[in-house]
């Protein structure tokens, strides 16, 4: 099932809308299932989150535990970076199955974290 733009458009004004409560300047983007952007502000890092979060099908910051293990770090390497653990980006669920993912950068990684919480719960 596709994400509908609108609903991915309103993530990425929320995500932002938090930002500037927090104070900072983020990237906030949403990427389907199979990680291709849907809706972005600006790109790289959060774009490589939100791939991220969408591949593994979880929260980057639950990556966090195994970023530093080798197996991950050939991930990292062999996906020229796109794989990218930390915080900011959350599956996109919807009817039991990951839909895509949205994905914030640009603060530290619990202010990322925040906004794309308050991104995700926009999407209903």
């Amino acid at each position: 099932m596709a994400i509908p733009g609108e609903k991915a458009i309103q993530m990425v004004r929320n995500a932002h809308g938090q930002a500037a409560q927090l104070d900072i300047a983020v990237t906030a983007v949403v990427v389907d299932q199979s990680g291709r952007m849907i809706a972005l502000v600006t790109v790289e890092i959060a774009l490589n989150k939100a791939y991220t979060a969408a591949s593994f099908q979880q929260p980057t910051k639950e990556l966090a535990g195994v970023a530093t293990q080798t197996w991950f770090q050939s991930l990292v390497v062999s996906s020229n970076g796109r794989i990218m653990p930390g915080g900011g980006a959350l599956p996109i669920v919807e009817g039991g199955n990951v839909v895509g993912a949205i994905a914030v950068a640009g603060g530290t990684d619990d202010q990322d974290q925040k906004c794309a919480e308050v991104a995700l719960a926009s999407y209903s």
